[in-house]
Protein backbone atom coordinates (compact mmCIF):
# COMPACT_ATOMS: atom_id res chain seq x y z
CA UNK A 1 0.00 0.00 0.00
CA UNK A 2 1.09 3.46 -1.10
CA UNK A 3 1.94 5.62 2.07
CA UNK A 4 1.55 9.63 1.16
CA UNK A 5 3.34 11.95 3.43
CA UNK A 6 1.54 14.93 1.87
CA UNK A 7 -2.17 15.51 0.74
CA UNK A 8 -3.36 18.53 -0.76
CA UNK A 9 -7.14 18.78 -0.84
CA UNK A 10 -8.84 21.42 -3.11
CA UNK A 11 -6.25 24.34 -1.43
CA UNK A 12 -7.02 28.03 -2.63
CA UNK A 13 -5.44 31.15 -2.22
CA UNK A 14 -7.38 34.57 -2.77
CA UNK A 15 -5.84 37.87 -2.31
CA UNK A 16 -9.57 40.58 -2.74
CA UNK A 17 -10.69 39.40 -5.82
CA UNK A 18 -7.65 37.33 -7.26
CA UNK A 19 -7.17 33.78 -6.86
CA UNK A 20 -4.10 33.07 -6.60
CA UNK A 21 -4.28 29.14 -6.12
CA UNK A 22 -7.21 27.34 -7.49
CA UNK A 23 -8.69 24.35 -6.31
CA UNK A 24 -5.20 22.72 -5.88
CA UNK A 25 -5.22 18.65 -5.72
CA UNK A 26 -2.33 16.19 -5.32
CA UNK A 27 -0.57 13.68 -3.17
CA UNK A 28 3.15 13.08 -2.55
CA UNK A 29 4.18 9.61 -2.00
CA UNK A 30 6.96 8.36 0.75
CA UNK A 31 10.43 8.45 -0.32
CA UNK A 32 9.57 10.43 -3.98
CA UNK A 33 10.88 13.88 -4.98
CA UNK A 34 8.00 15.39 -6.65
CA UNK A 35 8.69 18.63 -8.51
CA UNK A 36 6.10 21.37 -8.38
CA UNK A 37 6.98 23.12 -12.09
CA UNK A 38 5.35 26.46 -13.81
CA UNK A 39 6.61 29.71 -15.05
CA UNK A 40 7.23 32.58 -12.47
CA UNK A 41 3.77 33.88 -11.05
CA UNK A 42 2.44 30.48 -11.80
CA UNK A 43 1.10 29.75 -7.40
CA UNK A 44 4.34 27.42 -6.52
CA UNK A 45 5.69 29.73 -3.91
CA UNK A 46 2.19 30.31 -2.37
CA UNK A 47 1.29 26.45 -2.55
CA UNK A 48 4.48 25.94 -0.30
CA UNK A 49 3.59 28.99 1.98
CA UNK A 50 0.26 27.57 2.81
CA UNK A 51 1.77 24.21 3.41
CA UNK A 52 3.90 25.56 5.67
CA UNK A 53 2.02 27.72 7.48
CA UNK A 54 3.07 30.95 6.23
CA UNK A 55 0.56 32.62 4.89
CA UNK A 56 -2.95 31.39 5.40
CA UNK A 57 -5.38 28.79 3.28
CA UNK A 58 -8.64 30.62 1.91
CA UNK A 59 -10.24 26.87 1.22
CA UNK A 60 -9.00 23.67 1.26
CA UNK A 61 -7.14 21.42 3.13
CA UNK A 62 -3.48 20.29 3.87
CA UNK A 63 -2.40 17.10 5.36
CA UNK A 64 1.07 15.83 6.25
CA UNK A 65 1.54 12.31 7.61
CA UNK A 66 -2.07 12.59 7.98
CA UNK A 67 -2.48 15.39 10.19
CA UNK A 68 -4.19 18.61 9.18
CA UNK A 69 -2.48 21.46 8.94
CA UNK A 70 -5.78 23.85 9.60
CA UNK A 71 -6.38 21.68 12.35
CA UNK A 72 -3.09 20.85 14.53
CA UNK A 73 -0.58 22.78 13.13
CA UNK A 74 2.24 22.53 15.68
CA UNK A 75 1.44 18.29 15.12
CA UNK A 76 1.66 18.77 11.51
CA UNK A 77 4.96 20.25 10.85
CA UNK A 78 6.62 18.04 13.46
CA UNK A 79 7.91 16.22 10.80
CA UNK A 80 8.18 18.90 8.10
CA UNK A 81 11.97 20.78 6.97
CA UNK A 82 11.68 23.65 4.54
CA UNK A 83 13.78 26.56 3.11
CA UNK A 84 11.06 28.76 1.58
CA UNK A 85 13.17 31.19 -0.79
CA UNK A 86 16.56 31.40 0.31
CA UNK A 87 17.91 29.75 3.96
CA UNK A 88 17.95 32.19 7.17
CA UNK A 89 21.93 32.10 7.99
CA UNK A 90 23.61 34.34 10.43
CA UNK A 91 26.56 35.63 8.05
CA UNK A 92 28.83 36.32 11.71
CA UNK A 93 28.70 33.06 12.56
CA UNK A 94 30.26 30.01 11.33
CA UNK A 95 28.62 27.09 9.45
CA UNK A 96 28.25 25.01 13.00
CA UNK A 97 27.81 27.80 15.10
CA UNK A 98 24.34 28.36 12.71
CA UNK A 99 23.39 24.69 13.20
CA UNK A 100 24.10 24.93 16.73
CA UNK A 101 21.37 28.12 16.81
CA UNK A 102 19.06 25.90 15.69
CA UNK A 103 19.19 23.32 16.65
CA UNK A 104 18.61 24.94 20.26
CA UNK A 105 14.94 25.75 19.00
CA UNK A 106 14.51 21.99 17.86
CA UNK A 107 13.99 19.90 21.05
CA UNK A 108 15.95 16.14 20.79
CA UNK A 109 18.79 17.50 18.64
CA UNK A 110 21.75 15.95 19.67
CA UNK A 111 25.25 16.80 18.87
CA UNK A 112 25.79 13.85 16.93
CA UNK A 113 22.50 14.43 14.63
CA UNK A 114 24.46 17.68 14.07
CA UNK A 115 27.65 15.99 13.03
CA UNK A 116 25.66 13.27 11.09
CA UNK A 117 23.66 16.01 8.69
CA UNK A 118 27.10 18.34 7.89
CA UNK A 119 28.23 15.12 6.52
CA UNK A 120 25.56 14.10 4.78
CA UNK A 121 25.89 17.25 2.94
CA UNK A 122 29.59 17.11 2.82
CA UNK A 123 30.38 21.12 4.21
CA UNK A 124 33.27 18.97 7.01
CA UNK A 125 35.82 20.88 5.13
CA UNK A 126 33.94 24.28 5.65
CA UNK A 127 31.67 23.68 8.61
CA UNK A 128 33.64 26.09 11.29
CA UNK A 129 33.96 29.12 8.10
CA UNK A 130 32.16 32.11 8.84
CA UNK A 131 29.02 31.67 6.79
CA UNK A 132 30.01 35.05 5.13
CA UNK A 133 32.62 33.15 3.35
CA UNK A 134 30.49 30.40 1.55
CA UNK A 135 29.56 30.66 -1.61
CA UNK A 136 26.03 30.21 -2.69
CA UNK A 137 25.79 26.51 -3.22
CA UNK A 138 27.39 25.76 0.60
CA UNK A 139 24.71 28.34 2.17
CA UNK A 140 22.34 26.37 0.07
CA UNK A 141 23.73 22.75 1.35
CA UNK A 142 24.19 24.27 4.62
CA UNK A 143 20.47 25.37 4.34
CA UNK A 144 19.71 21.70 4.29
CA UNK A 145 21.26 20.27 6.62
CA UNK A 146 19.46 23.12 9.15
CA UNK A 147 16.32 21.82 7.61
CA UNK A 148 17.34 18.21 8.30
CA UNK A 149 18.18 18.74 12.15
CA UNK A 150 15.36 16.82 13.40
CA UNK A 151 14.51 14.23 10.93
CA UNK A 152 11.74 15.24 8.82
CA UNK A 153 10.45 12.90 7.02
CA UNK A 154 9.09 15.64 4.36
CA UNK A 155 11.47 18.05 2.92
CA UNK A 156 9.87 21.01 0.96
CA UNK A 157 12.44 23.36 -0.97
CA UNK A 158 11.32 26.33 -3.00
CA UNK A 159 13.76 26.84 -6.13
CA UNK A 160 16.83 25.35 -4.51
CA UNK A 161 19.12 25.43 -7.70
CA UNK A 162 18.50 28.89 -8.01
CA UNK A 163 21.72 30.38 -8.37
CA UNK A 164 23.77 27.32 -7.96
CA UNK A 165 26.69 26.48 -10.85
CA UNK A 166 26.32 23.43 -12.39
CA UNK A 167 28.33 21.33 -9.87
CA UNK A 168 26.16 22.80 -7.19
CA UNK A 169 22.95 21.51 -8.67
CA UNK A 170 24.68 18.02 -9.23
CA UNK A 171 25.70 18.07 -5.99
CA UNK A 172 22.25 18.68 -4.66
CA UNK A 173 20.58 16.45 -6.70
CA UNK A 174 22.68 13.74 -5.42
CA UNK A 175 21.94 14.90 -2.11
CA UNK A 176 18.19 15.07 -2.67
CA UNK A 177 18.30 11.42 -3.96
CA UNK A 178 19.67 10.06 -1.12
CA UNK A 179 17.60 11.09 1.26
CA UNK A 180 14.73 10.08 -1.03
CA UNK A 181 16.43 6.74 -0.85
CA UNK A 182 16.32 6.46 2.94
CA UNK A 183 12.39 7.33 2.92
CA UNK A 184 12.03 11.14 2.98
CA UNK A 185 9.52 13.10 0.63
CA UNK A 186 10.91 15.80 -1.07
CA UNK A 187 8.92 18.52 -2.87
CA UNK A 188 11.04 21.20 -4.96
CA UNK A 189 9.73 23.81 -6.64
CA UNK A 190 10.97 25.01 -9.75
CA UNK A 191 10.58 26.65 -13.46
CA UNK A 192 13.59 24.77 -14.83
CA UNK A 193 12.62 21.97 -16.87
CA UNK A 194 15.80 20.39 -17.81
CA UNK A 195 16.81 20.14 -13.97
CA UNK A 196 13.64 19.12 -12.42
CA UNK A 197 13.16 16.15 -15.34
CA UNK A 198 16.60 14.85 -13.77
CA UNK A 199 15.93 15.39 -10.34
CA UNK A 200 12.41 14.28 -9.49
CA UNK A 201 9.82 11.31 -9.73
CA UNK A 202 7.21 13.23 -10.49
CA UNK A 203 6.11 16.75 -11.60
CA UNK A 204 2.82 18.37 -11.15
CA UNK A 205 2.61 21.51 -13.87
CA UNK A 206 0.91 24.21 -12.37
CA UNK A 207 -0.17 27.05 -14.59
CA UNK A 208 -2.06 30.47 -13.26
CA UNK A 209 -2.47 28.75 -9.91
CA UNK A 210 -4.30 25.11 -11.51
CA UNK A 211 -3.28 22.06 -11.89
CA UNK A 212 -2.12 21.27 -15.68
CA UNK A 213 -1.62 17.35 -14.74
CA UNK A 214 1.12 15.33 -12.47
CA UNK A 215 3.68 13.53 -14.96
CA UNK A 216 5.71 10.56 -14.55
CA UNK A 217 9.53 11.01 -14.92
CA UNK A 218 10.41 8.39 -14.16
CA UNK A 219 8.85 5.82 -16.66
CA UNK A 220 7.39 7.91 -19.45
CA UNK A 221 6.77 5.33 -21.55
CA UNK A 222 3.15 6.31 -22.25
CA UNK A 223 2.48 5.47 -25.37
CA UNK A 224 0.29 8.30 -26.49
CA UNK A 225 3.64 10.20 -26.38
CA UNK A 226 5.57 7.67 -28.25
CA UNK A 227 6.62 8.42 -31.76
CA UNK A 228 8.53 6.02 -34.26
CA UNK A 229 11.33 7.04 -36.39
CA UNK A 230 11.90 4.75 -39.28
CA UNK A 231 15.07 5.76 -41.16
CA UNK A 232 14.55 4.94 -44.90
CA UNK A 233 17.12 4.41 -47.94
CA UNK A 234 15.15 5.29 -51.15
CA UNK A 235 12.25 7.28 -51.80
CA UNK A 236 10.64 8.37 -48.21
CA UNK A 237 7.49 9.77 -50.11
CA UNK A 238 6.74 6.36 -51.46
CA UNK A 239 7.39 4.95 -47.93
CA UNK A 240 5.13 7.25 -46.45
CA UNK A 241 2.44 6.57 -48.84
CA UNK A 242 2.76 2.78 -48.19
CA UNK A 243 1.67 3.69 -44.29
CA UNK A 244 -0.83 5.97 -45.02
CA UNK A 245 -2.92 4.15 -47.35
CA UNK A 246 -2.42 0.66 -44.91
CA UNK A 247 -3.26 2.72 -41.81
CA UNK A 248 -5.21 5.66 -42.78
CA UNK A 249 -5.65 6.74 -39.10
CA UNK A 250 -1.92 7.27 -38.34
CA UNK A 251 -0.18 10.28 -38.46
CA UNK A 252 3.06 9.88 -40.74
CA UNK A 253 5.15 12.61 -41.76
CA UNK A 254 8.51 12.74 -43.71
CA UNK A 255 11.64 14.80 -42.29
CA UNK A 256 14.75 14.27 -44.31
CA UNK A 257 15.15 10.46 -44.93
CA UNK A 258 13.37 9.39 -42.32
CA UNK A 259 8.87 8.42 -41.53
CA UNK A 260 7.59 9.97 -37.79
CA UNK A 261 5.10 7.92 -36.78
CA UNK A 262 2.88 8.77 -34.18
CA UNK A 263 1.83 5.32 -32.48
CA UNK A 264 -0.77 4.35 -29.52
CA UNK A 265 0.39 1.13 -29.02
CA UNK A 266 4.36 -0.25 -28.83
CA UNK A 267 3.66 -3.43 -30.43
CA UNK A 268 2.32 -2.20 -33.79
CA UNK A 269 6.43 -0.69 -34.70
CA UNK A 270 7.18 -4.26 -35.73
CA UNK A 271 3.80 -4.36 -37.68
CA UNK A 272 4.37 -1.24 -39.54
CA UNK A 273 8.39 -2.31 -40.46
CA UNK A 274 6.61 -5.57 -42.24
CA UNK A 275 4.70 -3.76 -43.93
CA UNK A 276 7.32 -1.31 -45.44
CA UNK A 277 9.44 -4.34 -46.09
CA UNK A 278 7.02 -6.25 -47.77
CA UNK A 279 6.12 -3.06 -50.14
CA UNK A 280 9.62 -3.13 -50.81
CA UNK A 281 11.32 -0.10 -48.64
CA UNK A 282 14.41 -0.42 -46.91
CA UNK A 283 14.16 0.51 -43.65
CA UNK A 284 18.07 0.90 -41.99
CA UNK A 285 17.21 1.62 -38.84
CA UNK A 286 14.32 2.34 -36.14
CA UNK A 287 14.08 4.82 -33.46
CA UNK A 288 11.80 5.55 -30.63
CA UNK A 289 11.68 8.73 -28.84
CA UNK A 290 8.98 9.66 -26.15
CA UNK A 291 8.59 13.31 -25.55
CA UNK A 292 10.91 15.53 -23.50
CA UNK A 293 8.83 16.94 -19.97
CA UNK A 294 10.08 20.32 -22.29
CA UNK A 295 7.80 19.24 -24.94
CA UNK A 296 4.99 17.73 -22.64
CA UNK A 297 5.12 21.50 -20.85
CA UNK A 298 5.24 23.81 -23.84
CA UNK A 299 2.14 21.72 -24.91
CA UNK A 300 0.08 21.70 -21.65
CA UNK A 301 0.74 25.28 -20.91
CA UNK A 302 -0.14 26.60 -24.54
CA UNK A 303 -3.63 24.86 -24.08
CA UNK A 304 -3.41 26.67 -20.97
CA UNK A 305 -3.40 29.76 -22.96
CA UNK A 306 -0.96 32.54 -22.12
CA UNK A 307 2.54 31.20 -23.24
CA UNK A 308 3.87 34.25 -23.27
CA UNK A 309 4.49 33.89 -19.49
CA UNK A 310 6.83 31.02 -19.42
CA UNK A 311 10.05 31.99 -18.92
CA UNK A 312 11.94 29.01 -19.01
CA UNK A 313 15.67 28.18 -19.14
CA UNK A 314 16.05 24.68 -19.85
CA UNK A 315 19.94 24.51 -20.93
CA UNK A 316 20.97 25.74 -17.59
Amino acid sequence: MTTHTLELKNLTKKIKSKTIVDDLSFSVREGEIFGLLGPNGAGKTTTIRMIVGLISITDGDVFINGTNVRGNYEKAMEQVGAIVENPQLYDFMSGYKNLMQYARIMPGVTKERIDEVIKLVDLEYAIHDKVKTYSLGMRQRLGVAQALLHKPNVLILDEPTNGLDPQGIYDLRNYLRLLANNGTSVIVSSHMLAEMQMMCDRVAIIQHGKLVRIDEITNQEDEADVKVHFQIEGDVHEAKKVLSDMNPELDVTESGNELIVQVADLKSIAGLNKQLVLAGVLVVGIQRKTKTLEERFLEMTKKGGDLNEVAVPVNE
